[in-house]
């Protein structure tokens, strides 16, 4: 696995986690790129939850950027960098995307839609039951098998970050990005496989063997690396 960024080493690479870890626990490819930076969303610092908004989680990413950065996302992360590069391409230089939740731009697909269909019902009910209930029948509606409640207070406070979100499919989430991607999937799950095949623009690869975070893989440093010394200036 590479050591450091080949080649552009002033460019900064920002890592926007997703719904359910926080960036320490997120990235731990990042410890393979230099000038790494860690975009930390509205509620997952030391605090309590907070209720979700997309401007200012948008607004938290550019924030975190300096002009030229590579924005690498995952999950719940992934429309949210979208978007920033969208609007901010003079600033976001490319993005790298493990396992995106545009769920937004794969509506149809049956897979999505039956996806929706399970979750949908439990984030309706988020606001109305307690943390630990909502823990167990997200899981059960993510997994269809029988959740686990937290126990542990980081359990129960990623629960209470993941209740107070909204579905994916609810975000703003542009069709067209006109800045450089690269998507990961882990060729597990055809949701995901669903909303990659979206993204026309985008060069695409896969890294079996680690599910919902192929970041995880022995070859994901190096997939990043190369795709970020690929770059112009």
């Amino acid at each position: 696995m590479a050591d450091a960024l080949p080649g552009n080493r002033e460019r900064a690479v920002v890592f926007l986690h997703g719904s359910n870890r926080t960036f320490d626990r997120a990235w731990p490819i990042a410890a393979h790129i230099e000038h790494a930076g860690f975009a930390v969303m509205p509620g997952y610092g030391d605090g309590a939850a907070v209720a979700f908004e997309q401007d200012a989680w948008e607004s938290t990413l550019i924030g975190t950027c300096s002009p030229g950065a590579v924005v690498v996302a995952h999950s719940y992360g992934g429309p949210i960098a979208m978007r920033a590069a969208a609007h901010r391409p003079d600033l976001i230089a490319g993005l790298v995307l493990f396992e995106p939740a545009a769920y937004a731009l794969a509506r149809g697909n049956a897979a999505v839609e039956a996806h929706i269909d399970r979750v949908q019902p439990v984030l309706d009910t988020a606001a109305e039951i307690g943390t630990a209930q909502f823990a167990v029948a997200f899981a059960t509606a993510l997994t269809g098998t029988a959740g686990t409640s937290p126990v542990s207070p980081d359990e129960l406070l990623a629960a209470d970050r993941q209740r107070r979100l909204p579905g994916p499919w609810t975000l703003d989430t542009p069709s067209d990005v006109d800045v450089p991607m690269l998507v990961i999937t882990g060729g597990w799950n055809e949701e995901y496989e669903a909303i990659a095949s979206q993204l026309h623009r985008a060069r695409r690869m896969t890294l079996t063997g680690y599910g919902h975070r192929p970041q995880d893989h022995p070859g994901a440093a190096d997939a990043l690396l190369g795709f970020t010394g690929q770059l112009q200036r």
